[in-house]
């Protein structure tokens, strides 16, 4: 009886054995920074962490202009109320935003709700950005509101700070994550790796400027413009736009982007600076 269970044994260890192997290999091609990833709402409790905050201060915007138009895009929550985006949707045919709508997700509901109507305060077509400001919080659905606990507690907590002087080329190593909007009105995050640096020559310098990097043609849409990326330590790395000197769009460095804060604040154009010390350092 016995010589008959010991093969039996043998074959459910090997069994056992087979299965743990393709699990490993499961999990290394996962982890694998060129394999694209996507997590819905629905998976944050499991799948996502501390680093992956930045989702909750991800923004739709959608942006009215007068002759009837809109546009819709990303935008980033700062400190002091600002947000961050591309000039590619606060400028259309020569017209400036006639109201601006920011939806958000809060981490204790999954669908996008209306949490402020902004205002533009600074923009640079030729950079590929802008800088808006809240001028008056919303209720879910839009209409003007005076400031809840619920808007206090998403800007106190969720707005980003991206005054880190640690080099993009370094933090940008193992790969990019960024927002996904779902069809169920919700915020997903996915990965990408296939990036190269972005580049042009000034004249006036006479030399190459770092911009930025290029992107995957999966990942560069019309939609994603103001979209903001992170690393997997939810580091800010910079944010998708177009640049007058870069014939593609590309996701701008967030140095430039403190460049360009870092001059609204010198010029008196923003007071309360959403940047906090980093523009000292700078000389500013």
């Amino acid at each position: 009886m016995r010589k008959n269970i010991f093969p039996f044994i043998g074959c459910v260890v090997c069994l056992i054995f087979v299965s743990y192997i393709g699990l490993r290999a499961s999990e290394d091609i996962l982890d694998d920074e060129n394999q694209p990833i996507q997590t819905t709402q629905a998976d944050f409790p499991f799948a996502m962490s501390k680093n992956f905050d930045w989702i909750y201060s991800t923004v739709i915007l959608t942006v009215f202009f007068d002759d009837g138009s809109l546009r819709q895009g990303f935008a980033l929550l700062l400190k002091n109320g600002f947000y961050l985006t591309s000039s590619e949707l606060t400028y259309h045919s020569g017209l400036y935003p006639k109201k601006i709508f920011a939806k958000m997700q809060d981490d204790s509901a999954k669908p996008l709700i209306c949490i402020a109507q902004l205002q533009l305060k600074a923009m640079d077509t030729d950079k590929g950005l802008a800088l808006l400001k809240t001028s008056a919080f919303t209720d879910d659905y839009c209409n003007i509101r005076s400031e809840s606990y619920y808007h206090k507690r998403i800007y106190d907590k969720y707005s980003q700070n991206i005054s880190s002087t640690t080099p993009t080329k370094k933090l940008i190593l193992g790969g990019l994550y960024f927002p996904t909007l779902e069809d169920s009105n919700t915020f997903g995050v996915n990965r990408t790796a296939s990036i190269k640096e972005a580049d042009f020559y000034d004249n006036h310098s006479r030399e190459k400027v770092f911009y930025g990097y290029s992107l995957p043609a999966n990942v560069s849409k019309d939609i994603d413009f103001g979209k903001p990326y992170f690393n997997r330590q939810g580091e800010f790395l910079g944010i998708y736009s177009k640049v007058v000197q870069i014939h593609n769009p590309i996701l701008i460095k967030k140095e430039i982007i403190q460049d360009f804060i870092c001059g609204l604040k010198k010029k008196n154009i923003v007071t309360k600076n959403p940047l906090a010390n980093s523009c000292k350092a700078k000389g500013v």
